[in-house]
């Protein structure tokens, strides 16, 4: 991929982004308000972002639309409906594992709506309420029931990585399965008949998603006690060479692909262009690294020195040269 090409891409994901923006505003965030004023819980800031910013639109041009791009096509409006219903829900649920600490027996219960009234918090009223309005555009099929299923079992097990002992394999293997099986998940509310190949592209897709986002994360997952590749591996080099192989392939899984030769291409240059981050994260650490020595004691570091900033142009140039060259990777 060139940089001509690159621009593309860009272009592309800037149209979906400003498309699904306005999406966000005229539909979502009115569907959430009401709700939420109905049940006098005013979310707080950090909910609005994850509810109305994050979830819904990163997990639509960066997810789902990345995993269409093997069909030649994009999100249809009703697809983008119950996507940004589900995604809104999807955050709230996480939060009652990851920060309210939500019991797995306790927490299927609010998937099956068997919770006793007497337990129904706000927050629990309101996934309730989300839910309720994603059953008149659309009737969960029993493929997403069992995806949602699993994704949540999955989404449980990742609390052990606040284990400081866990290791590195327990890492890769937790984050492999939770977010190759949230992508099945996201892969499931679409009207598609995906093939056990697609599947199989879908699943790594998330587990490269997953580094990615453990590497830009570095220290807000220090800060909340998350043990990811980031702390577990014994160098920056090694995550490096984790991330490069998980790459490669997720590439080679897209070309055993039964679609258009020009389909596969034309994912694999889409998803490198978001991958690239994770090469630009990498080159941060390393200096990181080069200051504090081998291997980094993780509490030393300056939140300047986790946190990636994608506002220097150094880091811009830097995500173009990669998303050129990680498009080529086989």
């Amino acid at each position: 991929m060139n940089y001509f090409q690159l621009c593309f891409y860009a272009t592309d994901y800037g149209l979906s982004a400003y498309k699904q923006l306005n999406f966000i505003k005229a539909f979502l965030k009115p569907m959430v308000e009401k709700h939420c004023a109905a049940l006098d819980y005013p979310l707080s800031k950090k909910e609005q972002k994850k509810v109305g910013f994050y979830y819904p639109l990163f997990n639509h041009i960066v997810n789902c639309e990345n995993y269409l791009c093997i069909k030649g096509r994009k999100l249809t409006d009703e697809e983008t409906k119950r996507m940004a219903i589900i995604s809104a829900m999807a955050t709230l649920h996480d939060d009652l594992i990851d920060e309210e600490n939500w019991e797995k027996e306790k927490y299927f219960k609010v998937l099956n709506r068997t919770l006793p009234n007497e337990l129904h918090t706000p927050k629990v009223k309101l996934i309730f309420a989300l839910e309720d309005e994603l059953h008149k555009i659309w009737t969960p099929t029993e493929k997403y029931k069992e995806a949602l299923k699993t994704a949540t079992e999955w989404q449980v097990v990742s609390s052990k990585q606040l284990n400081p002992n866990i290791s590195l394999e327990d890492v890769l293997y937790i984050s492999e399965n939770k977010c190759g099986n949230s992508s099945l998940l996201w892969a499931s509310v679409m009207n598609e008949e995906w093939l056990p190949e697609d599947d199989a592209f879908i699943f790594q897709s998330g587990f490269v998603g997953q580094i990615v986002n453990d590497l830009f994360d570095a220290f807000k997952d220090r800060e909340d006690g998350v043990y990811t590749i980031v702390r577990k591996t014994e160098t920056v080099n090694q995550a490096k060479e984790i991330f490069i192989r998980e790459c490669a392939k997720l590439h080679q899984l897209i070309l055993q692909c039964n679609v258009s030769a020009s389909n596969k291409l034309v994912t694999i240059r889409r998803m490198a262009c978001i991958h690239a981050f994770a090469l630009v994260a990498i080159n941060h650490l390393q200096q990181t690294e080069n200051k504090y020595g081998k291997p980094i004691n993780w509490a030393k570091p300056l939140r300047k020195e986790l946190v990636t900033d994608m506002a220097f142009w150094s880091n811009k140039f830097k995500l173009l040269q990669y998303a050129c060259s990680l498009a080529e990777l086989r």
